[in-house]
C-alpha cells in the first residue's frame, strides 16, 4: 500500500469525523489535501463553491463536480481504469476506531454504484447518499 494513499486516507477519516469543523491537520497532510484537491480541480475545472456547498446537503448537478468526486476516488488508489470503486479496501483503510460508522454510512450507500451509469455519476450519487445517510459525518474537500 503506498504511503501516500495511507496518508489520503487518513487524512479524510480524521476529517470525516471532524464533523462540520475541520480538524487540524499536520503540514504534511495538508500538502497531501491541497495537491489532490488541486489536481482534481485542474482535471475537471470543478467551481471550489460547489464541492464547499456538498458539506451543506447542496450537490449541484454539475458534471465537473461528479467528475471532481471521481477524481478523489482515483487519486486515493480505491478506483481502477475502468472506474470500479474497491469498496472493501476503502473500508479496510479506515481506523478500526471509525470502521463500524463509516462502513454503515459506504455500504448503505455502494448500491447506487451501477454499472448503467457513468463513474462520474456513480460517484456522485454514492456521495449525495453518504450525507443523506450520515450529515455529520460527511465530509468533502
Amino acid at each position: 500500500m503506498s504511503t501516500r494513499r495511507l496518508l489520503l486516507f487518513s487524512m479524510l477519516i480524521a476529517a470525516v469525523f471532524g464533523g462540520k469543523s475541520k480538524p487540524e491537520f499536520s503540514e504534511e497532510i495538508k500538502e497531501i489535501i491541497q495537491h489532490v484537491h488541486n489536481e482534481c480541480v485542474g482535471k475537471t475545472g470543478v467551481a471550489e463553491d460547489d464541492i464547499t456547498n456538498c458539506e451543506n446537503g447542496v450537490f449541484k448537478d454539475d458534471q465537473k463536480l461528479k467528475c471532481y468526486m471521481f477524481c478523489l476516488l482515483e487519486e486515493a488508489s480505491v478506483a481502477d481504469e475502468n472506474g470500479v470503486v474497491d469498496y472493501e479496501m476503502m473500508i479496510s483503510l479506515i481506523p478500526e476506531d471509525y470502521t463500524e460508522r463509516v462502513s454503515k454510512m459506504i455500504m448503505a450507500c455502494k448500491h447506487l454504484d451501477t454499472p448503467d451509469k457513468d463513474k462520474c455519476q456513480r460517484a456522485f450519487d454514492v456521495h449525495k447518499c453518504s450525507y443523506e445517510k450520515d450529515p455529520d459525518l460527511y465530509f468533502l474537500f
